[in-house]
C-alpha cells in the first residue's frame, strides 16, 4: 500500500526559506514533482508553514481499489480523516533544513496511520527520503519529474 512506499518518503517533507534562497542561486531546490523509483507514487514538494517544506501525493500508479472507488486513508489514527483520499494527502510535513540540500521533519504512513521522523537529502535530480521509527529506518528514492 502507499504507506510503506511513502513510509520513508511519504511520512511528511520541508525546507527553510533562507536555505532555499541559497539553493535557488545554484538552481537546486526541492520544489516540484518527484516520482518514486518504481513509479508507484508521485509527490509534489512545496514550501509551507512559512519556511518549511511539505509534500502531498499527486499521483498513484493504482489510485483506485478493485471496485473502482478511490483509495482512502483508512488507517488514520483520527477517525475524521479516514474518508480522505490518498491522492492529495499530505505525506511530508514541517521539514526544516539541516544542511546543504538536507531536511528533517515528519513523514506520514497510510499503512498504519502514524507519523515518523523523516529525513530528506537531495542530490541533483535525485531525492532520498528516509523514515525512521526509533533506530529502524527505511529509504525511498525519488527522481525529479521533468
Amino acid at each position: 500500500m502507499i504507506g510503506k512506499t511513502l513510509l520513508a518518503a511519504v511520512m511528511g517533507l520541508g525546507v527553510v526559506a533562507g536555505a532555499a534562497h541559497a539553493d535557488a542561486a545554484s538552481g537546486a531546490t526541492p520544489w516540484g514533482n518527484w516520482t518514486l523509483n518504481d513509479g508507484r507514487v508521485t509527490v509534489n514538494v512545496f514550501q509551507c508553514q512559512g519556511t518549511k517544506v511539505c509534500a502531498n501525493v499527486v499521483r498513484l500508479q493504482e489510485p483506485n481499489n478493485a471496485d473502482g472507488t478511490p483509495k482512502l486513508d483508512l488507517k488514520n489514527k483520527d477517525p475524521s480523516q479516514r474518508s480522505r483520499r490518498l491522492i492529495g494527502m499530505p505525506v511530508l510535513t514541517g521539514m526544516e533544513q539541516t544542511g546543504s540540500n538536507s531536511w528533517k521533519g515528519q513523514i506520514y504512513s497510510s499503512d498504519d496511520g502514524s507519523y515518523y521522523s523523516g529525513y530528506a537529502k537531495m542530490n541533483g535530480d535525485k531525492l532520498n527520503v528516509k523514515g525512521c521509527w526509533f533506530v529502524i529506518c527505511r529509504d525511498l528514492n525519488f527522481n525529479r519529474n521533468k
